[in-house]
């Protein structure tokens, strides 16, 4: 699930996968390259890095910008996500040409848009730079409040060795994987510091009498998940604030939509957005459902068909 924190954790990391990061910007001194970062947040805030992502080989790297590889990409999201669970967190890119050592206004423009467009509360930028002296690389955390995404420069906490998944994963998938042909990592200035271990991806966890602390409830939502998965891939159960639940999947080639249980839920019906061609909709559930049909009732224990039922009202 996706929290939504109003100040930034620390931010965590293997010694092999900034190894990774710095070979990679090593093979490429004169041209910007980059990626994507896999991992989780953690309930307390904190960002970890458990597998970096290198260019595609269709990337598209220039003296002054990167394109990853969008197949090369998709491909890895797809068994990242199904393999180890790990979730897209963020990006990381060098800046040779700019000699930036921090992001550009077009990087921090990017990372809103890019937010905003997901519906992320949270994302972690990493550049790059390359001189004689070596390669660094550092974190830049960004956090969306009320009046936009909000960066801080914050220092990766090192684990050593490569964790559990870079070796299972690259081993799986070797002729997919693009690997630096740099052999040795050689460490420019960084701003980092050691850590003992890394945080726990713990389950989320809800303040006392939230609607999802009763276990049927949780079944019921269970149910409503389960319908909607059974119609449509990429289906995400997200926790976008203290109070606000979400479901959302999109219909391919047409439409995007969230199922929203907000602070009122159950004494007042979920509600549905969807998102097409650059205009919005949205619906009750509680308003909908064919004449006859039991209507919307917080004592109702039979959440999910009423739910569904309503759905499918929607042609969902």
């Amino acid at each position: 699930m996706d929290m939504r924190e109003t100040i930034h954790g620390n931010v965590y990391i293997y010694r092999e996968e900034l190894d990774f990061m710095v070979k990679t910007i090593l093979d490429s001194p004169h041209r910007e390259t980059g990626g994507n970062l896999f991992g989780y947040f953690t309930p307390g805030g904190d960002a970890v890095v458990v597998y970096v992502l290198g260019p595609g080989e269709k990337s598209v790297c220039r003296f002054t910008s990167f394109v990853q590889d969008a197949d090369y990409l998709q491909f890895h999201v797809d068994r990242l996500s199904k393999d180890f669970h790990l979730s897209h967190i963020g990006v990381w890119h060098s800046h040779h040409g700019l000699g930036l050592p921090h992001p550009s206004g077009g990087d921090v423009q990017s990372i809103q848009e890019g937010m905003d467009a997901d519906g992320l509360s949270r994302c972690i930028l990493a550049i790059g730079v390359c001189d004689m002296n070596g390669a660094s690389v550092n974190a830049f955390s960004f956090v969306n409040g009320k009046a936009g995404a909000e960066m801080a420069f914050l220092p990766w906490h090192v684990m050593p060795g490569s964790g559990r998944v870079r070796p299972r994963y690259d081993a799986t998938y070797a002729a997919s994987v693009v690997k630096p042909r740099t052999d040795v990592a050689v460490y420019g200035r960084m701003n980092m510091t050691e850590a003992q271990q890394m945080p726990a991806e713990n389950s989320v966890r809800f303040d006392a009498g939230f609607w999802l602390n009763d276990k049927e409830n949780r079944m019921q939502l269970k149910r409503i998940v389960a319908y909607i998965q059974s119609k449509y891939s990429d289906v995400k159960l997200l926790k976008v604030d203290d109070e606000t639940i979400e479901i959302r999947f999109n219909i391919a080639n047409r439409s995007s939509w969230r199922v929203v249980f907000d602070k009122d839920f159950p004494v007042r019906a979920p509600y549905v957005v969807r998102y097409e061609g650059g205009e919005t909709s949205s619906w009750n559930l509680g308003a909908l459902g064919k004449a006859g049909a039991v209507r919307w009732s917080p004592s109702s224990v039979a959440i999910a068909p009423l739910v569904i039922d309503n759905l499918k009202c929607l042609s969902i």
